[in-house]
């Protein structure tokens, strides 16, 4: 049986399962709520799943002695609602998630390789080489455009997060700072989506980098080979740093 090589902590492995659950939360309940200005088909799509969410609810409220149809609501607003509400806790879930990740890597802060080793102009080459001439280089635990994912994914969210707060508490700020937190958090929103579509594929979409999903999701561990060829730099040091212990 061919060695595996630890490149994931049991805590990295938990928080990257629940940010994928917390983040397609996220991504369908936005979507439901914005079905209404989405082009179409995805309006049509999205609205049914308003219905789709609505409908229960509608039945809930009566059997809890509401009327939320006598209050004005058809089944899509109040599909609408359930989203809004689903989509709020999803946000807090997810702020809760990345706050037990950050607690638990402080220790390790001064392993963290947040700078790209070789320096940014080494590792822009390395990442021109690796994807558009498809020749192996030299790669820590994350090349360039994976550190620029993760940094962009803690930026997005952390705007997301606040511009989310001021619209959940839009009766403590003005209508015009309400406006541009909307405004703001949409545009934050779809650009996440294009970088999570492009994430997947590099992920999925490459035969060759799926050992590492394996490693992120399952076992927190890649083969010996796969580590030795794709992030020598990570296999160098972990091989160093197994010699010392």
């Amino acid at each position: 049986m061919a060695r595996e090589i630890r490149l994931f902590s049991e805590l990295e492995i938990w928080t990257h399962k629940h940010v994928v659950h917390f983040a397609a939360a996220l991504i369908l309940t936005g979507l439901i709520i914005s079905a209404a200005k989405l082009p179409s088909p995805l309006d049509s799509f999205f609205g049914w799943l308003a219905y789709a969410l609505g409908t229960p609810a509608s039945y809930l409220a009566k059997a809890l002695g509401y009327s939320p149809f006598e209050q004005g609501y058809s089944a899509y607003s109040l599909g609408v609602q359930v989203a809004r509400v689903i989509h709020r806790l999803a946000g807090v879930g997810m702020a809760a998630i990345g706050l037990v990740w950050l607690l638990g890597e402080l220790p390790r802060i001064r392993k963290w390789q947040i700078w790209p080793e070789g320096g940014l102009g080494e590792a822009v080459r390395n990442l021109a080489v690796y994807y558009l001439g498809r020749r192996s280089v030299r790669f820590g635990k994350y090349n360039l455009g994976q550190k620029l994912w993760i940094w962009s994914v803690f930026i997005g969210f952390t705007i997301l997060f606040a511009t989310g707060m001021v619209m959940w508490f839009r009766s403590s700020f003005s209508p015009e700072t309400v406006a541009l937190a909307h405004t703001i958090h949409v545009w934050t929103a779809w650009l996440g989506i294009a970088g999570l579509i492009v994430h997947i594929y590099l992920a999925i979409g490459i035969p060759e980098h799926r050992p590492m999903v394996r490693a992120m999701f399952r076992t927190g561990t890649a083969p010996e080979d796969f580590v030795k060829h794709h992030h020598p730099l990570y296999y160098e040091k972990a091989a160093k740093e197994a010699e010392e212990a």
